[in-house]
C-alpha cells in the first residue's frame, strides 16, 4: 500500500517533503485486510503532526483469477488462465526475471550475463531463440514481452501477471 506524506507549503519553513512508504502484506489466509488496517492506523498515529497531509492509496488486491499469467517461482510452474505452460529452465528464468522487473528495459548483454553467465560483449542469438520459444508457449500472453529494437526486452502489462511467492 503506497502512502504519501507531504507537508503543505504554508508551513513556516516553506519546505515540502514527500515520502512514499510501501508496505507489502502477504499472508496465507484472509487476515491481510486486518493487518493492512493495523499498519494504516500505526502510520496515521506516527504521522500525527500539525500541517501534515496523509494520503493513502490502497491498490485492489489481485487474485489468481484476475491474472492472465501466474508464475509460481518456488514450484517453477507457470499457468496461463489456469492451464499449465511447460517451460525449460532457461525460459522460466527469463520469464521470471522480466516479470519481477516490469516496465524496465533489459539490455541483451545484461540478460546474457545475468541468466546465462556469459561475459559482457559476447554476441549470440541464443537469447532471441529463447524469447521466440517462450512467446510461442505463452500463446496470447506473448504480447507481454516487448522487443525494444537494438536494445533488449521489456515485460509490459504487469497487471496481467501474478507472481505467487
Amino acid at each position: 500500500m503506497p502512502y504519501q506524506l507531504s507537508a503543505p507549503p504554508s508551513i513556516a519553513t516553506s519546505q515540502a517533503a514527500e515520502v512514499t512508504v510501501v508496505v507489502r502484506v502477504s499472508t496465507n489466509n484472509d487476515q491481510a485486510p486486518a493487518v493492512a488496517a493495523r499498519v494504516l492506523d500505526a502510520v496515521r498515529t506516527a504521522v500525527n503532526l500539525p500541517g501534515t497531509t496523509l494520503t493513502v492509496s490502497v491498490p485492489q488486491a489481485r487474485t489468481a483469477e484476475s491474472g492472465e499469467l501466474r508464475i509460481l517461482p518456488l514450484a517453477r510452474r507457470v499457468f496461463h488462465r489456469d492451464g499449465p505452460v511447460e517451460l525449460t529452465r532457461m525460459e522460466f528464468d527469463l520469464l521470471l526475471h522480466l516479470a519481477r522487473r516490469p516496465g524496465q528495459v533489459h539490455l541483451r548483454t545484461s540478460l546474457l550475463t545475468d541468466l546465462w553467465g556469459l561475459p559482457d560483449g559476447v554476441e549470440t542469438r541464443t537469447l532471441d531463440v529463447h524469447v521466440r520459444r517462450l512467446r510461442r508457449k505463452l500463446g496470447p500472453a506473448a504480447e507481454l514481452i516487448t522487443t525494444v529494437r537494438g536494445v533488449g526486452y521489456r515485460m509490459d502489462g504487469a497487471e496481467r501477471v501474478i507472481i505467487e511467492d
